[in-house]
């Protein structure tokens, strides 16, 4: 789809280097597989990854969601290019909070190693903040072309599920990231006296 239609509003790419959103061509292989499945529909999936197998059944749009999340980590896209580390230790069907515990890990990391190199560190978290709200526009803009591309709803609403997971984590990052906070408690080293 031509990279004028339904574009994002915070796209930093240029007609004369790109004719095509990276983004909805990364995902549009899938967007066709899936185009006259309802996304209420369940099936076996088989995930092959290093080694490992995942079996789930589950409904199309939650596979859907799991196949789409990881093309656009690995797409062109410049916004989505910035999740690319969870593209490399991908979970298929993560859950809400599977996927906000990854996503802090990568940032925290992504900060470590900036810091490392001398860069300045966003250890409060605005640099995640802003980059959850370019992607929660970006899929809205998405969600318009797939609906342009589609027939029935499995892939649209398997973008819609994983946009609900981006407000998730913008929602922990700004009201609830202290959840989070027991699950280290018991890996603190004991205090010396």
């Amino acid at each position: 789809m031509d990279l004028d239609t339904h574009r994002c509003p915070h796209c930093p790419l240029t007609r004369s280097k790109r004719m095509v959103c990276p983004a909805f061509e990364a995902i549009f292989p899938t967007i066709k597989s899936f185009d006259h499945r309802v996304s209420s529909d369940t099936c076996d999936l088989t995930v092959e990854q290093n080694g490992v197998t995942h079996h789930a059944h589950t409904s199309i749009q939650n596979a859907a969601r799991s196949l789409i999340g990881l093309q656009l980590a690995l797409s062109g896209c410049p916004t989505m290019r910035k999740l690319r580390p969870l593209a490399r230790f991908h979970m298929p069907l993560a859950d809400a909070d599977e996927t906000i515990f990854r996503v802090f890990g990568m940032h925290m990391l992504r900060q470590y190693f900036r810091h490392a190199k001398g860069g300045p560190a966003d250890w409060s978290l605005p640099e995640l903040q802003a980059l959850y709200r370019d992607i929660h526009e970006l899929n809205r803009q998405l969600a318009k072309r797939i609906r342009a591309a589609s027939h029935k709803d499995a892939a649209v609403n398997g973008l819609v599920i994983l946009d609900a997971f981006a407000h998730e984590v913008e929602y922990n990052i700004e009201t609830n990231l202290g959840q989070l906070a027991p699950y280290f408690e018991s890996s603190e080293p004991p205090a010396k006296s």
